[in-house]
This record gives structure tokens, C-alpha cells and sequence, in this order.
């Protein structure tokens, strides 16, 4: 296990594509470690203090880490623990593990995450599990719960997996979902705009764009696109 706490508040964003394996390395490797403060790239024991408590793969980060990115990045096994806030693209491409984040999660959580899980005990920003621009594909597998809000853009382009929002969302929520599930306990904005499969559920008030066609059990569209995704009311 290595716990890894910051020496100071930090004047420009970090980023620090850690994952558990960097805590089954010997203490001068992980020493060395280098990741980007704005355009410096410097070792991780300039910006952190670091303390290894033997070869667990396992990551505890103390302290404000809201302007650090791309943690858990491609992570596939092992566990991270966010003691507070996290900054953005967090568990981007990840295959397998788990992340729990205390706090709240900035912006691109989850980004074309392909498995594992991510679990948010606060509130997290805009494009959860989305894909990059220009990228055809979100997220892919595994599941990631949201105990509070979440904001815009939720699972654009989704193939796969789950995204559970125990609070509410915002606006364009499943656009271009393919497959997958999306469930939101609270109320949300416009969802399901060129949605061609996949399934979203949600227990609050919603915004529906108009190319989808009442059934028996709730909604089926985007026709526009030919789509077959369901949207129901949360049971």
C-alpha cells in the first residue's frame, strides 16, 4: 500500500497517471516517478509525500488532489481510495480494479472505461464516461455509481456497462448511446438525442426529444436514427 499526500496547494494542474501497480515498486522507483506540474515534468517526491506500507497494491491519496488528473488511467487491477476530491479524466480507460472517491470528481470521470469500478460518494462534473472528441465509442464496461449529482453529457456514445446516479443529472444524457445502462434515482434534463440502443432508467422528471415513441412500458427511439433504445420511468 502507499499513501501519497501532497507537500503543498498546487498553483497549476498535476498530472499524475498513477495507478496501484506504482505501489509494488521499491520505494526509490516510485521516488522517481514522473509526472507533469504544468510543463515541468518532475519527480512524484518533489510534488508529495509518499509512505509505503509493504507491497499491497493498493493507492490511498490524502489531501486535495482536485487539480490532478488522470489518475487510475488504464488502471486494471488493484485499488485507489480518494480520501476528498479528485481531479479530472480519473479512471479514464480503465480495464479492471476499483476507485472510491470520498469527495467529488471533476469533468471526463470514467472516460471510455472499458471495466472495473468507480464509485463517487460526493458529486461529479460533466462527461462521465463519455469519449474523447473525435473518438466514435464511451464507455465500454464496468460500472461506475454517482451517490450524489451529476452534470451534463452523461455516457455520450455508451457500448457498454452501467452508470448509476443516486442524485440528479443534467442535460443530454445517452446521446449516441448504442448499449449499456443508465439509471438516475433523481430528475435530469434531455435524454436519449440520437440514442440507438442501451436502456435508460430515471425516478424524477426528464426531458425527452421528440423522435421517440410512447409504448406499453415506456419510451423506444431515437427514430430518427432508426434507434431502439428504452426509456422508462425508475420503479
Amino acid at each position: 500500500m502507499l499513501v501519497i499526500r501532497p507537500r503543498s496547494d498546487f498553483e497549476v494542474n498535476v498530472e499524475a497517471e498513477i495507478t496501484p501497480e506504482l505501489a509494488t515498486k521499491p520505494v526509490e522507483e516510485i521516488r522517481r516517478f514522473r509526472v507533469y506540474y504544468g510543463n515541468r515534468l518532475v519527480p512524484l517526491e518533489e510534488l508529495f509525500d509518499l509512505e509505503k506500507k509493504g507491497d499491497e497494491e493498493v493507492l490511498i491519496l490524502e489531501g486535495d488532489f482536485s487539480r490532478v488528473k488522470w489518475v487510475g488511467m488504464g488502471m486494471q487491477s488493484g485499488e485507489i481510495i480518494v480520501k476528498g476530491n479528485i481531479g479530472a479524466h480519473c479512471g479514464a480507460f480503465m480495464k479492471g480494479g476499483k476507485i472510491v472517491i470520498e469527495g467529488n470528481a471533476d469533468d471526463w470521470l470514467g472516460a471510455e472505461m472499458e471495466g472495473g469500478e468507480i464509485i463517487v460518494k460526493g458529486n461529479t462534473r460533466h462527461l462521465v464516461a463519455c469519449p474523447y472528441w473525435g473518438d466514435l465509442e464511451g464507455m465500454k464496461g464496468g460500472k461506475i455509481t454517482i451517490e450524489g449529482n451529476a452534470g451534463n453529457y452523461i455516457g455520450e456514445k455508451m457500448c457498454g456497462g452501467e452508470i448509476e446516479i443516486k442524485g440528479n443529472a443534467g442535460d443530454f444524457i445517452g446521446t449516441e448511446m448504442k448499449d449499456g445502462r443508465i439509471v438516475i434515482h433523481g430528475s435530469c434534463g434531455y435524454v436519449g438525442g440520437d440514442m440507438k440502443g442501451g436502456e435508460i432508467l430515471i425516478g424524477g422528471s426528464f426531458e425527452l426529444v421528440p423522435a421517440f415513441v410512447k409504448m406499453e412500458d415506456g419510451f423506444v427511439g431515437d427514430v430518427n436514427v432508426g434507434g431502439q433504445g428504452k426509456v422508462k420511468v425508475l420503479k
